[in-house]
């Protein structure tokens, strides 16, 4: 079929698609233009990202649709070794549900959903994860744009994961001080669980039909201080079954 010049000129400025004989829409060239890397990088379930929390977060202070970010640690590379996430690449997610221990109670909560990650040429990919493993920092600085260090507190002194845990002691908040001076060693893909941060525990749970996390500690509140370690591990769609 042929189409006269003054059809096509019509076609375009109406933003029409000749998709008929298969050809992406007008919108969707506009849209994916310099982008088709982002759209080719979806994370595939099972991908592990190991990240750290930019700033502190207390079950006590923030509410429901607080943002929180985190940023990534290590490169996340594709099979055929294509960088889909680089180091330091920026993660977004909110809180879900936020609890602080009431009189007579005896747990409080922290449920988290993280939302997206950033590229560094402005683009953005989906996630779709849980929390599979949470741990204190092993160092930590502030990223550049964050402008302030948050305090670490009592996580520096977390044991490593693999000394015998402490004895609990009472406290304020989900992380305990810890018995040991060392601290604790990075989260790799086969971390499992909480690491080295007594009275916590870590489930996962369905929030708007996706994928989130709730941590949950004995304490009066879930504190979590900047640079707390985590494994997120991408899930199956929600159509799909999906597990930890």
């Amino acid at each position: 079929m042929k189409f006269s010049g003054l059809t096509l000129l019509a076609a375009m400025s109406a933003g029409l698609a000749i998709s008929t004989f298969g050809l992406p829409t007008l919108a969707q060239d506009a849209s994916n233009a310099g982008r088709s890397g982002q759209t080719e990088a979806s994370l595939a379930p099972g991908s592990t990202i190991p990240v750290e929390l930019n700033s502190s977060i207390d079950s006590k202070k923030t509410k429901v649709g607080d943002p929180i970010t985190a940023h990534t640690l290590e490169p996340l590379k594709s099979t055929d070794d294509r960088l889909i996430l680089p180091k330091g690449a920026k993660i977004e997610g909110h809180v879900t549900q936020a609890t602080a221990r009431s009189k007579g109670g005896n747990e409080s909560a922290l449920g988290i959903q993280f939302d997206k990650a950033f590229l560094k040429d402005g683009g953005e990919i989906p996630l779709n994860v849980i929390i599979r493993a949470v741990a204190g920092p092993v160092s930590f600085s502030a990223p550049s744009d964050l402008g302030t260090t948050p305090n670490l507190g009592t996580t520096q002194t977390s044991p490593m994961r693999n000394a015998p845990p402490p004895t609990p002691q009472a406290s304020t908040g989900g992380i305990e001080p810890g018995a040991s001076s060392a601290p604790p060693q990075p989260l790799d893909a086969k971390s499992r669980g909480v690491i080295g941060l007594p009275g916590i525990t870590l489930k996962a749970e369905l929030a708007n039909n996706r994928p989130a996390s709730v941590v949950v500690s004995s304490g009066k509140s879930v504190h979590l201080d900047g640079g707390t370690q985590m494994l997120l591990v991408e899930q199956a769609p929600a159509s799909e079954p999906s597990g930890q």
